[in-house]
């Protein structure tokens, strides 16, 4: 794993929290004594997470000593259909990577189902929120420079299983650690730490209309969670009365590019379980 030397100690030490069984057990393995303690705590809310997920943040929150920062660009669901029905303008950032059938979108790399479009969803609704929340907790807001020196340790919840989704900041000041992966804690472990220490196990976190679901979690929100399976089918079908700037085809949240309401999710998976999102799925 890649680090960077650095001469003096980090300004802070910061828990990157994106709600879900990872980054939970992080949070509360600092709480146990078993890594070092966070000067803070950030959470980036899409304002779209399913009501399971904020309900982590109700039981856990009462249980950790660092405060905790919610950060937010607003409601991503609201900014997407926005962009839908403007014209003649530009994408802010934010697209989430919809799938959208080849033709007439040929640059795609598939030739006969098309393909994701491309995802700027985390970046404009987690990464830049928190990296401005962190050079404020610095004093140091934009457009004001970092003195040569300062800069930030953010931890970041991925377990041994997903090494190969590591990755370094590009921004100098910010250093990306992997606590469980440093602890050789997988998944199972991060479940079976929770349950000895008599914690329920988050579900996992991401937006409602996340179009990186696999078909179980399609069909575990079309079974148990009716309400917002119809919130995730309105949205779709809202979103398909607009145009997504730059978009030339239709956008669909499921992979096999029909109406979620009509989508296989019956059907066994094919490939990967669920696909990654690089600072989501935490």
């Amino acid at each position: 794993m890649p680090t960077t030397r650095r001469t003096t100690p980090p300004a802070l030490r910061v828990l990157n929290w994106g709600l879900g069984q990872d980054s939970t057990t992080i949070a509360l393995l600092a709480e146990h004594g078993e890594i070092a303690p966070f000067d803070a705590i950030i959470w980036a809310d899409t304002q779209q997470e399913p009501a399971e997920v904020y309900a982590t943040m109700e039981w856990a929150m009462p249980l950790l000593t660092p405060p905790v920062y919610r950060v937010t660009a607003g409601d991503i669901g609201a900014s997407v259909l926005e962009a839908s029905r403007r014209t003649g303008t530009r994408w802010a950032e934010g697209q989430p990577p919809f799938w959208v059938r080849n033709s007439p979108n040929d640059a795609y790399a598939t030739m006969d189902r098309g393909a994701p479009l491309s995802r700027n969803c985390t970046r404009g609704f987690k990464t830049i929120p928190i990296r401005r929340k962190l050079r404020e907790l610095l004093g140091y807001p934009l457009p004001a420079r970092l003195p040569k020196g300062v800069w930030v340790e953010q931890a970041i919840g991925f377990p041994l299983d997903e090494l190969g989704r590591t990755f370094c900041s590009p921004v100098k000041w910010l250093v990306n650690t992997f606590p469980l992966i440093e602890k050789r804690m997988r998944k199972y472990d991060c479940a079976r730490w929770l349950t000895a220490h008599g914690y329920p196990i988050p579900p996992k976190s991401s937006c409602r209309f996340c179009p990186y679901h696999s078909n179980a979690y399609w069909r575990r929100m079309r079974d148990t969670q009716p309400e917002e399976w119809q919130q995730t089918v309105n949205f779709e079908a809202q979103l398909h009365q607009g145009k997504l700037p730059g978009v030339r085809g239709i956008p669909y949240v499921h992979k096999s590019m029909v109406p979620l309401a009509m989508a296989p999710i019956d059907e066994p998976e094919t490939g990967q379980e669920e696909l990654f999102c690089f600072a989501c799925n935490t």
